[in-house]
């Protein structure tokens, strides 16, 4: 069952995923998200690189528009 109702169905997350797996180097990544006609969100994610980022980024918004802010 999902948290929050207003999640997309089509969403995956678990380790590896949507966030990185347990004990992983990470850094701390900004991104913009933007979903649809909503106004873009700004979003911290913890990732063990810039493309692991955007990849666990699109996990959790599969629609989204998702940029790295530098």
């Amino acid at each position: 069952m999902r948290k929050h109702t207003f999640e997309n169905p089509n969403a995956q997350f678990g380790d590896g995923i949507s966030h990185p797996k347990k004990n992983a180097k990470t850094r701390l990544y900004k991104l913009s998200v933007q979903e649809g006609a909503c106004q873009p969100m700004t979003v911290q994610l913890k990732a063990e690189s810039q493309r692991f980022a955007l990849r666990y980024a699109k996990a959790r918004w599969p629609d989204a528009l998702i940029q790295v802010i530098k």
